[in-house]
């Protein structure tokens, strides 16, 4: 029969063991989450420059159309000027 002090040695070394497992489990489970994160991290980059480039020619006829507002305002300016010094 086993006496009191090998019973207690040998729970604590079941205890290491169990132990040991959990933590190579947690680190095969956050190996595995840092890979999901960079994987999701790639896609989000992905959507960010498929946005980007379909907003594009939103961002150039915005563009477009001020510079059009801008030529016409000088445009106009111009002939009230002329008009106005009765040039015409």
């Amino acid at each position: 029969m086993a006496s009191k002090d090998d019973l207690i040695i040998q729970r604590i070394d079941d205890l290491k063991e169990s132990n040991n497992q959990r933590l190579d489990n947690i680190d095969e489970n956050l190996a595995e989450h840092m890979r999901r994160t960079s994987v999701l991290e790639k896609l989000h980059m992905d959507n960010q420059k498929r946005i980007s480039l379909l907003e594009e020619p939103k961002i150039f006829i915005k563009y477009l159309k001020n510079t059009a507002l801008v030529v016409t305002a000088v445009l106009g300016t111009v002939l009230t000027l002329i008009t106005l010094t009765g040039k015409m």
